[in-house]
């Protein structure tokens, strides 16, 4: 600090080719490292928005089929997917793979085909006037128009507000789906699963069909009121399965590892609950709100039930991923929608 003639004040800093940088934001560090989106003069075919695992794989497959094609992101490179420390069911990893490391070589495989990547890059909406020419539009001000657009923006899953929640995520402990694989490794164990819709009891159910002994807590005073009957009886009668509603999860405990919950009571008292994981369903918001003028369901997710696969109300903006409606939410099937909807953007543009 002392060389670079920096005060405490000054933090968080960065030193770039021998410069510093005072106060530093990511933003204002990707820009001095050229990685936020500058024009060049070229002409873009397709604008990836997104690079989780469904944007990713529309870039490459997009520019590896000859388009040319830019991929924007808001944060980083890998989505909601990066945040796993061991996906072990993707084909081709029988050892497993973290979602860092399928990041990393997805993202040279872009690089290599020529994508052009710039991230952080927030994006502030999109310009559909001219319905062959659409634009992304920039937080900057920037624009940039193209002949096509996918958008691949994902979905946010509702967290609660706890202390240390993002840690026990990043370890493991905090997971968003209940399939073979996630339940795995709990049997015969304590986990706490939060939530009072279907997706929840379902979880609570498949949980303790494994062995696993199961707290499962809700806000709602009514197990029955978001849940379908049919589940709401087997979660009774299961032996394995102890219901706390009315309800919150108020702190998580243990060192790298989750090892108990605090639970508050309607009456205010605490209660620790023994848990080695947390499985959380208390719904997830779709990253749509930049998409105005274009179909979305209820919930904001966006409809694709334009005539070509993928296609959303507007002709030459596609949605893949998380952020469509009805989609699937497995990295599997993301990357499948993502190299799916380049056949769709290939077939929009053929008129041209």
């Amino acid at each position: 600090m002392g060389q670079a003639g920096l005060g405490a004040d000054e933090l968080p800093a960065a030193v770039v080719n021998g410069a510093a940088l005072r106060r530093a934001t990511p933003l204002r560090l990707a820009s001095m490292l050229g990685l936020t989106y500058r024009t060049d003069g070229r002409p873009v075919d397709l604008v990836v928005v997104g690079a989780g695992p469904a944007g990713l794989a529309a870039a490459v497959y997009a520019a590896s089929e000859g388009l040319d094609t830019i991929l924007l992101d808001r944060t980083g490179l890998g989505g909601q997917a990066a945040k796993s420390a061991r996906i072990e069911n993707y084909l081709g990893f029988p050892q497993g793979v973290s979602g860092e490391h399928l990041t990393r070589l997805t993202m040279v495989q872009a690089l290599k085909f020529g994508v052009r990547i710039y991230s952080p890059c927030a994006v502030a909406g999109v310009d559909l006037t001219d319905d062959r020419r659409p634009a992304v539009l920039l937080d900057n001000g920037a624009r940039i128009d193209c002949r096509a657009v996918i958008t691949a923006t994902g979905a946010d899953y509702r967290r609660l507000d706890v202390p240390r929640w993002s840690a026990f995520e990043q370890t493991g402990c905090i997971r968003y789906a209940a399939t073979e694989l996630d339940v795995r490794g709990y049997e015969n164990q304590p986990v706490t699963v939060v939530g009072g819709a279907n997706s929840a009891g379902q979880a609570a159910l498949s949980l303790a069909g494994h062995g696993a002994t199961v707290n499962l807590v809700l806000r709602g005073t009514d197990l029955g009121a978001r849940m379908s009957s049919y589940l709401t009886d087997r979660i009774r009668a299961h032996p394995l399965i102890r219901l706390h509603t009315g309800s919150a999860v108020r702190e998580l405990t243990g060192d790298d590892r989750l090892t108990s919950v605090v639970v508050e009571r309607p009456d205010g008292r605490q209660d620790r609950l023994e848990s080695g994981a947390l499985f959380c369903f208390i719904g997830a918001r779709p990253m749509s709100g930049w998409l105005s003028g274009i179909a979305t369901d209820e919930n904001g997710f966006v409809r694709t039930d334009g005539g070509l696969p993928f296609q959303t109300s507007a002709a030459r903006v596609f949605a893949v991923g998380d952020l469509r409606a009805g989609s699937i939410k497995r990295v599997a099937t993301a990357v499948g929608e993502g190299a799916s909807a380049v056949s769709s953007v290939h077939a929009a543009l053929a008129g041209d």
